[in-house]
């Protein structure tokens, strides 16, 4: 995974793209600038499938250690759903956990209406 940050408040995570940098380290660097942005993920369901349970519990200890920038940050996260759509029961676990993160999952068809809607969300006309 990659995160690109060129477009800044809109950061992209890019699954297709890697980096050699972990997530961990490329997404502090997105918290450590102290500017508000919106996360547009192409992330699949099943892209965690080949991950070990250690790399898993690091992701999981990353998230909790920078729950509070999160909140304060990012103004939503929105998952680009491509070919395939998001399964209804996906949906409502990101509803709740939209709760528990602090900030709003929202669902694209593609990028390009992703951008769109990170925009207006940027620009506090819809939320």
């Amino acid at each position: 995974m990659r995160i690109d940050m060129s477009q800044m408040p809109l950061v992209f995570a890019r699954t297709k793209q890697f980096s050699t940098e972990t997530f961990e380290t490329q997404f502090q660097q997105v918290l450590d600038r102290g500017e508000k942005f919106v996360l547009i993920s192409d992330h699949a369901v099943n892209d965690h499938d080949t991950e070990t349970p250690e790399e898993r519990k690091q992701r999981t200890l990353f998230m909790k250690s920078t729950r509070d920038q999160m909140r304060a940050l990012c103004i939503a996260m929105i998952m680009v759903e491509g070919d395939k759509p998001i399964p209804a029961a996906i949906r409502l676990t990101a509803n709740t956990a939209s709760k528990a993160f602090g900030f709003k999952i929202a669902f694209a068809h593609s990028e390009q209406d992703a951008i769109f809607l990170a925009q207006k969300m940027i620009a506090g006309t819809v939320m």
